[in-house]
């Protein structure tokens, strides 16, 4: 049809809007010359296990990557995930650990191409710890669905259409854009730093990508299919949506598009404010808690408690004194 969506198409949902592909300013092929006017930084091969492909992937990253992939992360990267990702925040060191070895396996299996901007280490981190935070409660997940991350500089419809009325921030891609995630950096950045106010441009998508695993962006992904709460998740999503449209509920509008868009939208506010989630929707946040197997109502609230117990840096100061204080 020669049109990539901002989500698939599926039986029963409403017909998503649609940009045409000529138009995206993004290659439309595997031809290394489609991605000739990028600024390309990442790794080029899921490979790296094995001697020939790690040595291909080393020598492919000296020649075409201007920086290398790290191995482990720094002080530094470790320093700005405590002080950006209050999910990381809230780890004990052990999971601290797991959480840095996820995303620099996700960093390594990833291609991140920029739009008019240099992908950033910063930035990379916090599209792998938008990856890691939505498959945490599955250590074997793995995101086959996202092979390539383009980032632009503002929002995706303003590069697409030039219409400074559209703000797509975010786009998992289909047809000839299959295996690409689309996000805006600005959105990527704010998603993080404002915790509270239930939007998160990469929770939004990996949860489309989490959806989109059994083949379908339509709300209901495998793992709650398997479960016996399926039609009850579906009567209680569809009762939602109506409430809604009848400005009855404070989930985001945008929810209401379809199932698919309402999934990834609780999604978000199920790792933003889940202790608001809990007390406001509790049907919603026990499916959610089955589904991805976290607690985090639980978490949030230990995370409060941390907050006033000494930085575990050493430094002697309070926690939200010293590492959770954002770097000046």
């Amino acid at each position: 049809m020669g049109q990539a969506s901002i989500y698939q198409r599926s039986a029963g949902l409403p017909l998503p809007r649609y940009l045409p592909v000529q138009q995206l300013p993004f290659p439309r092929s595997n031809d290394y010359n489609a991605v000739i006017p990028f600024s390309i930084i990442g790794s080029a091969s899921n490979a790296t296990h094995l001697p020939m492909f790690s040595f291909l992937n080393q020598l492919f990253s000296s020649l075409f990557f201007s920086t290398p992939v790290p191995a482990k992360l720094n002080q530094q990267h470790r320093a700005f995930l405590t002080s950006t990702v209050s999910f990381y925040a809230a780890l004990n060191a052990s999971e601290r650990l797991e959480f840095e070895s996820r995303c620099v396996s996700f960093i390594q299996s990833t291609v991140f191409i920029g739009h008019q901007l240099e992908v950033s280490d910063e930035d990379k981190l916090l599209v792998a710890a938008g990856s890691v935070i939505l498959a945490w409660g599955f250590p074997q997940w793995h995101y086959v669905k996202v092979g390539t991350v383009y980032l632009v500089a503002t929002t995706i419809g303003q590069e697409v259409t030039q219409d400074s009325g559209s703000a797509i921030t975010g786009m998992v891609g289909t047809q000839h854009l299959s295996n690409k995630l689309f996000l805006s950096q600005p959105a990527l950045h704010q998603g993080f730093s404002n915790d509270r106010d239930k939007r998160n441009v990469a929770i939004h998508e990996f949860a489309h990508l989490i959806d989109l695993a059994d083949g379908d962006i339509d709300g209901l992904p495998q793992q709650l299919t398997e479960h016996s709460f399926a039609l009850p998740w579906l009567d209680l999503v569809k009762q939602k949506i109506s409430d809604i449209n009848q400005r009855k509920s404070d989930i985001r509008d945008y929810g209401a598009t379809n199932n698919a868009e309402f999934f990834a939208v609780i999604s978000e506010y199920f790792f933003e404010r889940p202790k608001l989630l809990k007390r406001k929707h509790p049907e919603i946040y026990q499916a959610l808690q089955k589904f991805y197997r976290q607690d985090r109502a639980a978490v949030q609230q230990t995370l409060r408690i941390r907050k006033k117990a000494p930085c575990p840096c050493g430094s002697g100061k309070r926690f939200k004194r010293c590492c959770m204080l954002s770097e000046t």
